[in-house]
This record gives C-alpha cells, sequence and structure tokens, in this order.
C-alpha cells in the first residue's frame, strides 16, 4: 500500500491521462522564468514556483517540463539546466515535505522526478582531503591573481581549491572553454569548487562544461544527479560505461536509459 495521500495520487493518475493539462501553470512559470535576466533573480523564480505548487501540481509540472525538454522545447531545456545547477533549490525545501514528494511521485510511476526529491549525500571520493598548492598565499590575494592576464598564473590558479578563487577566475574573460572543462574535471578536487562551475553564470549553460562535472566522481551527488538530465543520451551511455558512477547515481542513469 502507498504511504502518499490518495488525492494526490488521484490527481498525478489524472495528469498521467491528460498531461497537457498543467500546460497553462507551466507556460506562466516559464514566462516569469525566461522574463529575468539576473541569475540570481532566476534562481528566486525557481524557488516560488515550487513553493507555490501544491505536491501533485509540482510533480506535474516537473514531469510535463522534462518531457518538453526532451521534444527540443527552448525554454524548458534551460529550465531544467538552471534546476541542475542549482540543485539546492529543491533540497532546500521542507525535509517533510521533500519525503512526501518523492514518495508520491514514486509510487505514482513518475521516476525520472521521484529522484529530484532524492536526499543529498556527497560521494565518498569527495570526502578525501585535497591539497591546495597555494595555501602559501593568502585567498584574498589568489582571488585578486585570478583577475592577471598573465597566461602562466592563470595555469596555476586552475589547480586551486578555494571556491572563491575559482569563481573569480571563471570570471576573467582570458579563461576559455578548456580551462572551465579542466577545472570541471579535475580530481580529486574540493566539492566546493565543483559547485562554484556549476553555479557560474557563464560557464553552467556550456554543455561540455556540464557534462565535465557529470563525469567526475568529485562532484556532490545532489549536483550530478541534476546534471545526469541535461546530457544527450549517447553521453548517457558513456557515463554508465566509464565505471565512476556511484551505485544511486548508476540507478538514476538507467531510468534515464530505459526504453
Amino acid at each position: 500500500m502507498s504511504l502518499a495521500h490518495p488525492a494526490v495520487l488521484a490527481s498525478l493518475a489524472a495528469h498521467r491521462e491528460q498531461p497537457a493539462e498543467i500546460d497553462p501553470l507551466l507556460e506562466l512559470w516559464l514566462r516569469r522564468f525566461v522574463a529575468v535576466s539576473d541569475r540570481a533573480l532566476r534562481r528566486t523564480v525557481l524557488r516560488e514556483g515550487l513553493e507555490s505548487f501544491d505536491d501533485a501540481s509540482l510533480i506535474g509540472t516537473l514531469d510535463r517540463l522534462e518531457w518538453m525538454s526532451r521534444q527540443g522545447h527552448e525554454r524548458a531545456r534551460w529550465m531544467l539546466a538552471e534546476l541542475a545547477v542549482n540543485p539546492s533549490v529543491l533540497t532546500e525545501l521542507d525535509y517533510e515535505r521533500l519525503t512526501d514528494l518523492y514518495v508520491a511521485a514514486r509510487d505514482a510511476g513518475f521516476r525520472d522526478v521521484a529522484a529530484r526529491f532524492l536526499g543529498s549525500r556527497r560521494s565518498p571520493m569527495a570526502e578525501k582531503p585535497v591539497d591546495n598548492p597555494h595555501v602559501d598565499r593568502s585567498a584574498g590575494e589568489r582571488t585578486a591573481a585570478a583577475k592577471t592576464h598573465d597566461r602562466l598564473l592563470l595555469d596555476r590558479l586552475l589547480h586551486d581549491r578555494d571556491p572563491r578563487v575559482i569563481s573569480a577566475l571563471l570570471s576573467n574573460p582570458r579563461v576559455v572553454e578548456r580551462d572551465a572543462i579542466k577545472i570541471a574535471a579535475m580530481r580529486p578536487t574540493a566539492p566546493e569548487v565543483l559547485e562554484a562551475v556549476a553555479a557560474h553564470a557563464r560557464w553552467s549553460q556550456n554543455y561540455r562544461v556540464r557534462k565535465a562535472l557529470a563525469f567526475n566522481p568529485c562532484s556532490p551527488t545532489p549536483l550530478a544527479r541534476q546534471l545526469l538530465r541535461t546530457l544527450l543520451r549517447q553521453d548517457l551511455a558513456a557515463l554508465r560505461d566509464s565505471g565512476v558512477l556511484s551505485p544511486d547515481l548508476r540507478a538514476d542513469l538507467n531510468l534515464l536509459l530505459a526504453p
């Protein structure tokens, strides 16, 4: 017997029969999201939307959003990518509500949506101590140095383990895609560094950077879990065969690759 509320399950059963009925609610949320240019305000729009929906509407809206993204709808893909690089938007919801949402989505058969509500756990590799080769200089000095035009110094700072330094570095116009990918793919590294890459306004929109984060076993589980949903099918298959995923993430990936 399901632990989810019967009314929520009934609403989700109706959504499965008529998924397009949620479209007016989703369209309003999408319009508000794309109308905001500031990254921090877009996060606020995401959070306000999540908090304003009842449980069935939220699950149905996320399900429809994922369907639209798979169909190539640009705004839906954009919003899902933003949710992927801001997993805390979901995990900061009340714990009891997260549990209710997970159980309802799982028991109603919305497995992809249910995976979004799973609890946060860092990968074992992310817990390993990481040496910082720049500890002889203060974080403030290194952050200032991250704005330099000196290519040799920039190359050294790519290995920094302070997210403040990495954020400043990623904002340097002399930093190019291969630099951002190198930071995103580096291992071992501090999970906070990878979160800084994912949260960066410029580089979080870059597919190859998101792919490097997803392939990095040091990525925090909530971040990796959301990034999986932004990858192309061939890259998901390559990630499955790479052997770097935890059992929890392998289960998520297998669901995404299921016919």
